[in-house]
């Protein structure tokens, strides 16, 4: 499978399964950078917390997208939100590809942080193609 389908099925996947859910619900960046600094104390040994700003995001296909640049995660207005920080917050721990280790640290947090049934993301992410 190549690089552009894996990132549309997690994005799709991440879209749907957390869609009306406290993880796609819109959080002040107060909130945010208290929930990043509980995955990085678990996750994040011996690499730098980035810095995590409300910013307008990038413009890619007709919306503002949050991204993970050099330890800089931005957060744009329309993402600011558990799911989207848990994704960058994964590209800020060095997986920058939607491949099978990403995911599997994105579960992993999701699982362990903020306790997600694992059985559920990986039976949930394999109907929509996420590798894993």
């Amino acid at each position: 499978m190549n690089d552009s389908i894996k990132t549309r099925n997690l994005y799709r996947f991440e879209e749907v399964y957390f869609k009306n859910t406290t993880f796609s619900q819109s959080l002040s960046m107060n909130i945010l950078r208290k929930q990043a600094f509980r995955v990085w104390k678990m996750f994040g040994e011996n690499k730098k917390f980035p810095k995590i700003i409300a910013g307008r995001g990038v413009f890619y296909n007709g919306r503002y997208l949050s991204y993970s640049l050099e330890n800089n995660i931005c957060l744009a207005r329309n993402q600011r939100n558990i799911i989207t920080l848990v994704h960058e917050l994964t590209h800020a721990l060095g997986f920058d590809f939607h491949d099978k280790k990403f995911v599997t640290v994105e579960f992993n947090i999701l699982e362990k942080v903020f306790k997600k049934n694992r059985g559920e993301l990986e039976l949930t992410a394999g109907l929509f193609g996420v590798e894993r």
